[in-house]
């Protein structure tokens, strides 16, 4: 799955999260284990926060931009745009 993701998303170089599952005919929510895993590796990188949370900051806080502690999972949110770090050659 990572390398179909990488597929998809470096001749385009950035996408959201949502067109990149529509086009891998998944779930923005299950593509969320392969990117996180292709961000800690440096393949990719987030351009705007990946979690649906009022913070806009990460998708591991559970404290809301008001104080509040957040109590529900987030979730990832499809308008989050991702941008590959690779460059792959045209073959000769």
């Amino acid at each position: 799955m990572l390398n179909k993701i990488m597929d998809v998303l470096t001749p385009r170089r950035m996408m959201t999260v949502g067109n990149l599952a529509l086009n891998l005919e998944i779930e923005p929510e299950l593509l969320d284990p392969y990117l996180r895993q292709l961000d800690a590796e440096g393949r990719l990188r987030y351009a705007l926060s990946k979690c649906n949370g009022s913070c806009s900051t990460c998708s591991t806080c559970t404290v809301s931009s008001s104080g509040e502690i957040v109590e529900e999972t987030l979730s990832v949110d499809p308008t989050a745009i991702v941008i590959s770090l690779e460059i792959r050659g045209t073959g000769s």
